[in-house]
């Protein structure tokens, strides 16, 4: 067993980068939307506009993990955020010279494809600088990093951007991915280089036809986990986005603040998750993801509850906050025990491109089940009950479902996983 300490200097650093960079990232994503609206008045425009942007992550993700598996990892995290500072920088000087629309639009295409990049480099890091003892310890750590940014970014932006607008909020990102930079520049990775005579057709040609075919045949696992993952984020995870605000604004007629705070509940129950892996994750198993999927799906059941009987208001809106805490708890602890996994058991040299479809597969049904949901809330308002039961057993059944998946693991990676 590998007692490499996790807290190691070159994690110190992975970790500070990521809190920076994703600062930097959650004020962007506070401040962008409030800005288009403020500008044009219409949510329909930047709705279209996010799901274009939405396009390249799903284009350019196995090719940013290729690029992940052949050059070194460190050096793509500093040239991405670096090349990230310098798109936010320039594009903040065309805001009030050209079409407002399309400056946005061309920043989030160029920030979305930049991400789909930077992401698999990050992933693909873990296992290089922490030791496979330690991987559920290390996700934990910089899921904790995310939710803590993403919970602090929106109180940074609102304040700065309700006082001196957009352009202090767009320099204070181009600050915040330099500084990553800086920082991803003293972090300590192994690569060896190697030489290839093919052409570039040819490489990426090959390692995709590696990396597919270690899923399919070597380990179909983990297409069943990313099919798994997929049908989370069709029915759990965008009831949750689209439905909050469709309930708590709408449904109950509840301020902007409150739906707010049950955002900050949830950014909590991320933290809450985060660190419950890290101090337990090598005591769960990987075939004990189902019961967290499942606990996350009944999480919905309360809520459908207090929506069909006469309750007040608020018991309902604190009834919603709370499950959705828990919720979230459940969700994130089953996404680092999973992800851990696919870390620990992908080779070194297949890790980016394998992470890399993951993400795309997982985010390629999202958009569905945002825009079907949309749709659903807006015509079933008055049986938001019926819709919430539905979406719990649905969830349910992928999480039967992936009770099998995980089950029919060889036992050697069964063993693997929770002896490391």
């Amino acid at each position: 067993m590998n007692n490499e300490k996790l807290l190691n200097r070159n994690f110190l650093m992975v970790v500070i980068g990521q809190m920076v960079s994703i600062f930097g990232n959650a004020v962007l994503r506070f401040a962008l939307p409030l800005y288009i609206l403020d500008q044009t008045g219409s949510s329909t425009i930047f709705g279209t506009i996010l799901a274009i942007a939405t396009i390249p992550t799903l284009l350019f993700s196995p090719l940013g993990g290729i690029m992940a598996d052949r050059f070194n990892r460190r050096n793509l995290m500093v040239i991405l955020d670096l090349l990230t500072a310098a798109v936010i920088g320039g594009f903040s000087f065309f805001l009030s010279t050209g079409p407002i629309v399309l400056v946005i639009a061309a920043l989030m295409v160029i920030f979305s494809i930049i991400q789909s990049f930077y992401q698999p480099a990050v992933q693909a890091s873990i296992p290089l600088i922490s030791s496979k003892d330690n991987l559920e310890k290390a996700n934990g750590f910089i899921s904790l990093v995310n939710a803590l940014s993403n919970l602090l970014a929106p109180l940074f932006a609102g304040i700065l951007y309700g006082a001196l607008g957009i352009r202090p909020i767009m320099i204070s990102a181009v600050i915040c991915f330099f500084l990553a930079a800086v920082m991803e520049m003293f972090i300590i990775m192994r690569f060896e280089r190697k030489h290839h005579d093919e052409s570039i057709i040819s490489i990426i040609r090959s390692d995709l036809k590696v990396s597919i075919n270690y899923m399919v045949k070597d380990t179909p696992v983990i297409i069943k986990a990313m099919l798994v993952i997929s049908g989370i984020n069709l029915f759990l995870t965008p009831v949750i986005l689209v439905g909050l605000p469709a309930i708590i604004k709408i449904k109950l007629a509840l301020s902007s603040q409150l739906y707010g705070l049950t955002q900050g509940v949830m950014a909590a129950g991320m933290i809450i998750g985060g660190i419950i892996i890290s101090v337990i994750g090598k005591k769960i198993e990987i075939e004990e993801v189902y019961k967290m999927l499942f606990y996350a799906s009944m999480g919905l059941l309360p809520i459908a509850l207090s929506l069909s009987i006469k309750m007040s208001v608020m018991v309902v809106y604190w009834t919603i906050s709370i499950c959705c805490f828990v919720i979230t708890i459940f969700i994130t602890m089953c996404n680092i025990t999973m992800i851990s996994f696919i870390q620990r058991e992908t080779p070194d040299h297949l890790i980016g491109k394998v992470i890399s479809y993951i993400f795309m597969m997982a985010r390629s049904t999202l958009p569905v089940g945002q825009a079907m949901y949309g749709f659903l809330f807006e015509v079933v308002i008055d049986y938001l009950n019926i819709l919430l039961f539905v979406t719990a057993l649905c969830s349910g059944w992928i999480a039967v479902y992936s009770k099998r998946v995980f089950s029919a693991l060889p036992a050697k990676a069964k063993y693997d996983s929770v002896s490391h």
